[in-house]
C-alpha cells in the first residue's frame, strides 16, 4: 500500500479537536465525575476555564487544599474517581497529605496541577511558588511517591497522557497525577479517542487459571471462610460479594475497613480485628481449612496487632491488578473478573451457614446512666439513636475506637480511616460522601482536637446545602495520643473553642447549634436532629478529659506491647 492510499481518512475530512481541558472534562463525566474539589491559583486558571465548558461538571471550592483533597478522596470512595485541583508547588504540596492517604488507603483520586507554561520550565525560569533553583520537577518527584501513575502534558500526547492516569487511578483504586501547564491547558488535541471509554482488561488465560484453581481448592473445604477489605467498597461490589456468600453459604467477615461492605443479608459472622473486637471471628477465621481474603490490608492496627491469622499455603486473596495464593503471585487478574470468578466457582456448592454471634464487645442497649456524660453513656444513646440509610465518618481518635463497637443500621455506609489515621480527615470527608451520595445524611463523629485542625470546611459543607448531623466530642484535647502515652503532657491540650460562634460563624448561621453535658441533653439534641432533616446539626457533647472508650484503652496496651 502506498503511503498516499494509506492516509484517505486524514485527507477526505477533518480531525475534530477539542482543548486539552475540554478533553480532561469530557473524560472526567464518562468516568461519572460530576464536582471538582481545589482552590484556585495563578497557574491553573486556564485549566478552570476550559473545564468550566463542560456540561455536567461542578466546582467545589474549598477553604484550603488539604481540605479538598480530603473531600476528594471520600467522593471516590462512593464514586470509583474524585478529583483534586490545584496549583503548583503551594497548592499540591498543601494536599500531599491527603493524596498520600488516599494511596495508602486504595482511594482512586485524579490530582489536577495546573502548572507554569513549557516555555518558562526549559528556560528555568526563576518564578513564584519554585525554589528559585530552575528546577520544575521537584514536586513531580514528591507526588510519584504517592501516585500510581504521573504526567506532565505536552502538546503532542496530552489526549494519551489523560487516558492514561485516569485509566491507571481507576484500575489500580489509587491516585494518579496530571501536571497541566497553562498552554497545554489551552492547546487543540484530536477529540476522536473520546468516543471509546476507557477501560483496563484482565489477562484472559490467568482469569480461567485462577478459576480453576479456586474452584478446585474449595472442592475439598469443609469451613471455607471470606475476609472481606476496604477494595470491595472501592469498587463497589459490596452487593456482588453478598450475593457470592449468600448462594454458596460461605461465612463473610469484614476488617473495620471495610464496615457494613456486605450488609446483613449476606451470611455475616462479624467485624474482624484479630482478638481486638470481636475473638468469634477470629477463631472462625483460625478454623477456616480455606481462606478467601478479598481487597483486604493487613496492617498492625487492621489485625489486631498481629492477632488476625496470616495468609499462608491455603490463602486466596484477591487484589486490585492482581491474584495470589499464598506467596504466589498467579497472573494479572483484575478485581472486578476476580470476584466473577470467584462466583463462577463456587456456583453449585454449598456450606453450612455461619450463625452470627453477639460481638464480644459492643456497646449495650441499656439505659444510659443519667447525669453527667461518659463515654459509655454517650455512645449507649449514639447507638440508639443513629437513623439507618446514613453515612457513618468517624474521626482518627476517641470517635473511631468508640464508633467500631457501634452496631451498624440498615443500609449504613461506614467511612473511616484507620490506616492513614489522619486526624481531621472525616469533616472534610462529609462534603464529598454528601455530594458523592446525596441520599444518605451524614452523621459525622469527630474529636475536638480533630475538628480543629480542619473546622473550615464546615463553612463549604454549608454552602453546598448538605445538612449533616456533627456530633463533636469534646475532651479537651488529643485524649488518643493521651491514651497510648504521657497523658498529662501539655502537648496534647488544644485551645477552648467557643464551638457557638465557631460554627455560627462558619456557617452563616445555616445551622443549629446544641450543647449537651448530661443523657437528658443529648438525647433531646438527637432527638432534634432527627426532626431537622434538611438542617445542619451541630450537637456539642462534653466530655471527661481522661475518659476513653474500651477499645481505645485495648488499643493503647497493644501499641505499647507492641514498642517493646
Amino acid at each position: 500500500m502506498s503511503v498516499v492510499d494509506a492516509l484517505p481518512a486524514v485527507t477526505d475530512r477533518p480531525i475534530a479537536t477539542v482543548s486539552v481541558a475540554e478533553y480532561l472534562g469530557r473524560r472526567l463525566r464518562q468516568a461519572g465525575v460530576e464536582h471538582l474539589f481545589g482552590v484556585p491559583g495563578d497557574f491553573n486558571l486556564d485549566l478552570l476555564d476550559g473545564l468550566a465548558t463542560v456540561d455536567g461538571l461542578a466546582w467545589v471550592g474549598s477553604a484550603n487544599e488539604l481540605g479538598a483533597g480530603y473531600a476528594a478522596d471520600a467522593y471516590a470512595r462512593r464514586r470509583g474517581l474524585g478529583v483534586l485541583v490545584t496549583t503548583y508547588g503551594v497548592g499540591e504540596l498543601s494536599a500531599l497529605n491527603a493524596v498520600a492517604g488516599s494511596a495508602a488507603e486504595d482511594v482512586p483520586v485524579l490530582h489536577v496541577v495546573g502548572s507554569p507554561r513549557t516555555a518558562s520550565v526549559a528556560a528555568g525560569a526563576l518564578l513564584h511558588h519554585t525554589l528559585a533553583d530552575g528546577d520544575f520537577d521537584h514536586f513531580t518527584r514528591a507526588a510519584a511517591e504517592v501516585s500510581v501513575r504521573t504526567e506532565v502534558l505536552t502538546r503532542h500526547r496530552a489526549g494519551e497522557q489523560i487516558d492514561a492516569a485516569v485509566l491507571a487511578a481507576m484500575t489500580h483504586r489509587r491516585p494518579a497525577y496530571l501536571s497541566v501547564p497553562q498552554d497545554v491547558a489551552t492547546a487543540r488535541v484530536d477529540a476522536t479517542p473520546l468516543e471509546v471509554p476507557l477501560r483496563a482488561h484482565s489477562d484472559a488465560a490467568a482469569v480461567c487459571r485462577f478459576e480453576r484453581l479456586v474452584r478446585a481448592l474449595l472442592a475439598e473445604a469443609r469451613r471455607p471462610v471470606v475476609v472481606a477489605g476496604h477494595l470491595v467498597a472501592r469498587f463497589g461490589l459490596g452487593a456482588e460479594l453478598a450475593r457470592i456468600c449468600r448462594r454458596s453459604g460461605i461465612p463473610v467477615v469484614t476488617q473495620i475497613s471495610a464496615r457494613g461492605v456486605v450488609g446483613t443479608d449476606a451470611p455475616f459472622a462479624g467485624d474482624s480485628c484479630g482478638d481486638m473486637l470481636d475473638p468469634a471471628t477470629t477463631a472462625l477465621v483460625d478454623r477456616a481449612d480455606v481462606v478467601l481474603h478479598v481487597g483486604t490490608v493487613l496492617t498492625a492496627e487492621l489485625t489486631g496487632f498481629g492477632t488476625a491469622r496470616r495468609p499462608d499455603e491455603r490463602t486466596v486473596a484477591l487484589h486490585a491488578t492482581e491474584v495470589t495464593l499464598g506467596a504466589e503471585r498467579l497472573g494479572d487478574v483484575l478485581f472486578p473478573d476476580a470476584l466473577g470468578a470467584l462466583g463462577r466457582a463456587v456456583a453449585g456448592s454449598s456450606w453450612e451457614p455461619v450463625v452470627p454471634g453477639t460481638p464480644a464487645r459492643g456497646w449495650t442497649d441499656d439505659p444510659a446512666d443519667a447525669g453527667a456524660l461518659t463515654q459509655r453513656s454517650s455512645w449507649q444513646l449514639l447507638q440508639a439513636w443513629l437513623p439507618a440509610h446514613t453515612a457513618l465518618l468517624a474521626d482518627t481518635g476517641t470517635a473511631f475506637w468508640g464508633a467500631l463497637s457501634l452496631r451498624l443500621p440498615t443500609d449504613t455506609v461506614w467511612v473511616g480511616q484507620p490506616i492513614w489515621n489522619s486526624i481531621g480527615y472525616a469533616l472534610p470527608a462529609v462534603l464529598g460522601q454528601g455530594l458523592a451520595d446525596p441520599v444518605r445524611r451524614p452523621v459525622l463523629l469527630i474529636g475536638d482536637g480533630a475538628a480543629q485542625m480542619t473546622v473550615q470546611e464546615l463553612g463549604t459543607i454549608a454552602a453546598a446545602g448538605l445538612a449533616p448531623v456533627v456530633v463533636l466530642l469534646d475532651n479537651r484535647g488529643y485524649t488518643i495520643e493521651r491514651a497510648l502515652q504521657s497523658p498529662d503532657a501539655t502537648y496534647n491540650d488544644v485551645p477552648a473553642w467557643d464551638w457557638e460562634a465557631v460554627v455560627t460563624g462558619l456557617t452563616g448561621g445555616r445551622s443549629r447549634y446544641r450543647s449537651a453535658a448530661t443523657t437528658d441533653e443529648l438525647r433531646a439534641a438527637l432527638a432534634e436532629a432527627t426532626e431537622l432533616r434538611d438542617e445542619l446539626v451541630f450537637v456539642h457533647v462534653r466530655l471527661g478529659r481522661d475518659d476513653v472508650p474500651p477499645l481505645l484503652r485495648l488499643l493503647a496496651e497493644r501499641a505499647t506491647a507492641a514498642r517493646g
